[in-house]
């Protein structure tokens, strides 16, 4: 087990020694876990994988599902757990249940629900007034047939439960309709999907904490999306280059989804459209867990001074933090993608990470494993964070790592990062 950080000056004292329970042990939860031993937090950790990569850092490890809240709850309560958390979308409802009935801090199940429920979420957004694409929920293939006429099209098909565009597709052709909704209706947890009006604009995302029912946006981006029909992510650029009514209309999208949700305290991660020729802005969809790929726990920080790690286990715990957000510089998170084939060796990664602007850089295939197919945001195969004092000079940056990092095939020796396709907004 890695020992405790022995620094005094890292120790918060007012957590010291209490109990966390964090709901899931992969990659993107481990920052959660190190920040909290460094605190001086116990920490009990759960995940579906006996194996997960949290487990040796954790002070305690129990091979839970997620989705599974009786067994949470009765390991909560055995451990006698004073604060839960989660940064995994499939972890918050799990965590509110236990948060209610142990009577600790933490968000109400009902807004566990819309934040992982895109229906749900459709309907109370339409309900207080927050725009969003049009919409109807499907739960068979004949359903959604009915549903989408020719002029309809195109359309969107997506689970109404699941994240990182897992079952999500663009649909031109009502001939593709069925595999589209068969494909999400597969990647439901609750076998359903919606069928959603495919709105034309510009992509961004919303990275915000919320104390006291104030909102403090950390930041918001402009992306660029993946070709079509595909919808992930291929890179994200703070602060978004949209016009200032646009940024400010972005800004109050944050202050309506938390009053009109609920949001007491967290964090909000929001995707938006901005309409091509109305400049509207679309609530997308939402969640009550930082974005991943070390945005919450690593850029965010690094552009904004703010500890976003630390006020959300504080917040678990029921305590409040100063938050004073200087945006002062910019960043971006850009995904390096590779062609399919078994990977024999990757270079360039050490020497990225020295870059001075780099703040983390990664290719997360091992020599001897293969990257396939990229058609979602959990298997696109490496990444890199990076800030500057303004724009281009983080473009050269990832310039400079797309030079550096190269893999090796079977096949092919020194192979480059594929080009990622010109963002939309300049």
């Amino acid at each position: 087990m890695i020992p405790r950080a022995t620094a005094a000056a890292g120790i918060d004292r007012e957590i010291a020694g209490r109990r966390l329970l964090i709901l899931g042990g992969g990659l993107w939860q481990l920052p959660y876990v190190g920040r909290a031993r460094d605190l001086g937090v116990e920490t009990w950790v759960t995940d579906w994988s006996p194996d997960a990569v949290a487990k040796a850092y954790a002070d305690h490890f129990a091979p839970i599902d997620l989705k599974d809240r009786d067994a949470t709850l009765a390991l909560a309560r055995d451990a006698r757990i004073e604060a839960v958390l989660t940064a995994a979308d499939v972890g918050v409802p799990t965590a509110a249940y236990v948060a209610e009935r142990i009577g600790v801090a933490g968000h109400s199940s009902a807004l566990a629900d819309y934040a992982t429920n895109k229906f749900r979420m459709r309907e109370r957004a339409r309900a207080i007034g927050i725009p969003c694409p049009g919409y109807r929920r499907v739960r068979s293939v004949d359903e959604a047939a009915t549903a989408v006429a020719a002029d309809d099209l195109p359309v969107i098909v997506k689970p109404v439960d699941n994240c990182s565009s897992r079952g999500v597709q663009w649909v031109d052709r009502l001939a593709d309709l069925e595999t589209a909704v068969s494909g999400a209706l597969a990647a439901s947890q609750c076998g359903e999907a919606i069928v959603e009006e495919f709105l034309v604009g510009a992509e961004g995302s919303i990275e915000a904490l919320v104390q006291d029912r104030r909102v403090f946006v950390l930041g918001f981006c402009d992306k660029t999306k993946s070709p079509l029909p595909d919808r992930f992510d291929l890179e994200l650029r703070y602060p978004g280059a949209f016009a200032p009514a646009v940024a400010a209309a972005v800004r109050r999208l944050a202050d309506e989804i938390a009053a009109g949700f609920g949001v007491a305290n967290g964090i909000l991660h929001i995707e938006f459209l901005v309409a091509d020729r109305t400049d509207a802005v679309y609530l997308i969809e939402f969640a009550i867990r930082g974005c991943g790929s070390k945005v919450a726990t690593d850029l965010m920080p690094a552009l904004t001074g703010v500890d976003v790690t630390r006020v959300l286990i504080r917040q678990a715990f029921g305590l409040r933090t100063p938050i004073e957000p200087a945006a002062a510089l910019h960043g971006a998170l850009h995904f390096l993608m590779f062609p399919p084939g078994r990977v024999v060796a990757v270079h360039g990664v050490d020497a990225a990470r020295r870059l001075p602007s780099v703040i983390d850089a990664c290719v997360e295939c091992r020599p001897g494993e293969w990257i396939g197919e990229v058609h979602d945001g959990r298997s696109r195969p490496g990444y890199v964070l990076a800030s500057g004092r303004d724009r281009e000079e983080v473009q050269r940056t990832l310039r400079q790592v797309r030079g550096l990092v190269r893999l090796d095939y079977d096949h092919a020796t020194g192979v480059a990062p594929l080009d990622v396709p010109e963002s939309r907004v300049a």
